[in-house]
């Protein structure tokens, strides 16, 4: 059974994005977090990893996690490129100075690792369609080198072939949503031992919402399944995180929406990768734990 919930948002709720947000608005919402936390609890699940926000929800859900028997993980606040995607969880930097003080910013407010934006976010409506690709592989290798000089494994917010792709060739330590990841990054996160948690249920718990065009939504699992099990075959460390807190993705009943649909699709192997990367993400995850 999962113990492990590798991709989650406290300051959302999965239902209502605003709502959330204005929540938080006027200073963090304790209440709201120690029911996200009792969600977890109450599925046995103890350890957490945070994509960040910039109200310091994570950061006060890490203060008082063990309270309910749980270790959580978070970056802080996620970090991304002037311009592009990544204002709802994080700050942005608009050169690579400016991105090293907020690195040391993350350190101070007691971050475990740093994420980074290396993409922006799927159209449902158009298959294989991302959003702010204005990244390249120079930049994303420079990233990732200040953050490991600092002791930081990285976590990669990445979408998009070629996106992805950079995020495996800069080492980012894991990548996370990968939507429309190739076999060649596969074979690149195979070699270097990189982690990915494919967070499925996203696009799963999308169909029957009439929120985007069925079947171009249907379309994006079936590749993303796909895919998954390609990787999986390949020998890619495939992690369990849903990337609770976005729309239909609710903490706790998530991640073991995530774990059921895993199962189907890596087979008797499943709890051994998921194993492997509850143990990798303890190991180098864990800066200020």
């Amino acid at each position: 059974m999962i113990t492990a919930e590798l991709h989650a948002h406290v300051f959302m709720d999965g239902i209502n994005y605003k709502e959330s947000v204005a929540r938080h608005a006027d200073g963090i919402d304790k209440d709201a977090i120690r029911s996200v936390l009792r969600e977890y609890q109450a599925r046995g699940i103890t350890l957490v990893r945070d994509g960040g926000d910039h109200y310091g929800a994570c950061a006060y859900a890490k203060s008082i996690a063990k309270d309910f028997g749980i270790t959580y993980l978070m970056p802080a606040f996620a970090i991304f490129k002037a311009g592009n995607y990544g204002r709802i969880v994080g700050l942005s930097y608009s050169d690579l100075s400016e991105y090293r003080s907020l690195v040391l910013r993350a350190r101070q407010s007691g971050a475990d690792f740093i994420k980074i934006m290396v993409s922006g976010i799927l159209d449902f409506d158009q298959f294989g369609v991302v959003s702010e690709t204005d990244y390249s592989l120079e930049l994303v290798r420079e990233l990732v080198h200040i953050a490991h000089e600092e002791g930081f494994a990285v976590m990669a917010h990445a979408s998009g072939t070629e996106a992805v792709r950079q995020a495996a060739e800069a080492g980012c330590d894991s990548i996370e949503h990968g939507y429309y990841i190739d076999s060649e990054a596969m074979d690149i996160m195979r070699e270097k031992h990189l982690l990915w948690v494919p967070t499925a249920v996203t696009s799963a718990n999308l169909l029957g919402t009439d929120r985007f065009h069925e079947d171009v939504v249907a379309r994006i699992l079936d590749a993303h399944k796909t895919a998954i099990s390609e990787a999986y075959h390949k020998g890619v460390l495939i992690g369990c995180g849903s990337d609770a807190g976005a729309f239909g993705v609710r903490h706790g009943s998530g991640v073991m929406e995530e774990y059921a649909l895993l199962r189907d699709l890596l087979g008797d192997g499943c709890e051994t990768t998921l194993a492997a990367a509850e143990s990798l993400i303890r190991e180098k995850f864990s800066v200020n734990s």
